[in-house]
């Protein structure tokens, strides 16, 4: 794929599929994979080290030969003389690394194990003077509620009132 540098514009690839086709570098993937449901019949083949490089089939083997991710996938598939795996690490005992580990455990945040009381939102409603809504109940049932609410809500106001005076005089 040619990839070219437009000023203001920054990186931009051609695709493969149709030459008229110019798209940023970062949507290449999703282009490429539209593009190739539309010419279903054309003689490109994907790169099996990145899904991202369309090649013309009779390229392919010289685009696997030399392509610049290969050695990316070649790392992890290969061992090492020693007969060790690249993937394994050194295992050796790392204290600095053990002491940050366990530091780390002892500070993180466990919202499982808070002490803090459970947050009912209904209790909270019923002992501070917030309007509640009437929801699945008969005319006559949604009288009764809101009558029930208005004494609720006056009794609180009046608490209120009266611990907010009180209160009042001893911060003044």
């Amino acid at each position: 794929m040619n990839e070219l540098h437009i000023e203001q514009y920054g990186t931009v690839i051609i695709c493969p599929y149709n030459k008229a086709h110019v798209i940023p570098a970062a949507r290449i993937q999703r282009h490429l994979f539209k593009c190739r449901r539309q010419y279903p019949k054309a003689n490109i083949d994907i790169c099996c080290f990145n899904r991202a490089h369309h090649v013309p089939k009779e390229d392919l083997l010289e685009h696997q030969k030399n392509c610049p991710d290969r050695a990316l996938i070649e790392v992890y598939q290969y061992t090492m003389d020693d007969g060790t795996s690249n993937l394994e690490l050194p295992e050796e005992p790392n204290p600095q690394h053990e002491f940050a580990v366990q530091k780390y455990k002892e500070q993180e945040e466990n919202w499982d194990d808070m002490d803090a009381p459970r947050y009912d939102p209904e209790e909270y409603c019923r002992n501070n003077p917030v309007v509640r809504k009437t929801m699945h109940m008969t005319k006559s049932e949604k009288r009764k509620f809101r009558e029930e609410e208005r004494i609720r809500i006056a009794a609180l106001n009046k608490a209120l009132e009266t611990y907010g005076s009180t209160s009042q005089g001893s911060y003044n």
